[in-house]
Order: structure tokens, then sequence, then C-alpha cells
């Protein structure tokens, strides 16, 4: 599974072009995360993303706005940990929730979580490499829940590898997204990693 997550502040293009083109590309869902915005305006891109998505197959996913998802008729959502703990949202397909350690993870997934994205697998604040500190923490979470967890954080093609290679889920990845003006070949590597990965088991 291979997840695009947006923000339009780093968009190499317009934004609705861009989610055009990463639409096109075929990643198995698309979150809408624009959370800055007033709902009257998200409402309205996510309409727009949700229609480009339905046009290629390709799963929408509404970022923190229930009732804007309810009125759009979205059947996933993203939430937060601290949301899912007040309330879990009712009318949806598929609750996702981003957690960063296992008690994180066991939580929401004991609270109605379907899909878990684990942040910050690798350490972008090393200038000099990136280090995979999370990558021994998602493998342990891998091991609490029974339901799939992404990787994100730090996610680029160069480390598709790897963090399939951990038995996740898939990826959630923006930056690899939002600042290329090829998103195709962003989805080809990962399904290309995939590939390799599944000949070396």
């Amino acid at each position: 599974m291979i997840i695009a997550a947006t923000d339009r502040k780093t968009s190499m293009l317009p934004f609705a072009e861009q989610i055009v083109l990463i639409a096109k590309a075929k990643p198995d869902m698309i979150i809408l995360t624009e959370r800055d915005l007033p709902p009257s305006e998200y409402k309205e891109l996510a309409s727009f993303c949700k229609n480009e998505c339905e046009k290629n197959g390709v799963e929408f996913c509404a970022d923190r706005f229930v009732d804007v998802a309810k009125e759009i008729g979205a059947k996933t959502i993203h939430i937060s940990l601290a949301d899912l703990k007040v309330s879990k949202p009712e009318g949806f397909d598929k609750i996702v929730t981003t957690v960063r350690s296992e008690k994180d993870a066991t939580d929401a997934e004991r609270l109605g979580a379907s899909l878990l994205i684990f942040r910050d697998v690798f350490d972008l604040t090393c200038k000099s490499c990136r280090n995979a500190k999370g990558l021994a923490t998602l493998r342990c979470v891998l091991g609490t829940v029974d339901i799939p967890v992404v990787g994100a954080g730090g996610i680029l093609p160069d480390v598709f590898m790897g963090v399939l290679a951990s038995d996740t889920a898939g990826i959630c990845m923006r930056d690899g997204f939002m600042r290329t003006r090829s998103p195709s070949g962003v989805v080809e590597a990962y399904h290309e990693a995939e590939r390799r990965v599944k000949k070396s088991i």
C-alpha cells in the first residue's frame, strides 16, 4: 500500500494540478491533509480531490473534518489518536490514525482504528544522513496489533526496500509526492520495491 499525503504549501505545481497528477499515478490512497483550512475551504478542496480519486480508482481519505467528510460522502477518515480517544467517528468504512509508539498503536486499535500510520521512521534532524531510529520501533508496533500499519516520516524512494522488508503494510509519504512532477515515477518505484522484496523472501 502506498499512501500520498498532501501539503499545498510545498506543492511543486499549483495544488489542483498536483492532485490531478498524483491521482493519475494511482497510489492506493490520498489523504487530503490541509487541516489549517476553514471547513468551507476544506470541503471545496475535498470534493475536488475525491472526484479525482474516483476517476482513477484511488481511495480518498479526509483528514480531521469529520462533518465535511460525511457531507461529501467520504468513506475513509484520518483522525488523531487524541480525537479518537474522545470519540470514534461513525459512518466510515475505514478509520486511519497516526501513532508514534507501541502503546499508541494498541490504544488506537482498541478504540476502533482500522489502519495505522507510524510516524518518524527516519530521523531527519541528522544532516549527514537519515537515521532510521524508528525502524526498530515500527517492527515492534507490527507485532503488537492485528490491523495494517504503514511507515511514514522521511520516506523517499531510496528507502522503500528497507521499510517494506520490515513486513509493514506499506508506506505513507508527503514530500515525495508534493515535490515532484512525476508522481507516477514514485508509484512505479514503490511497486518495483514490492516486487524485489517478494522475490527476496
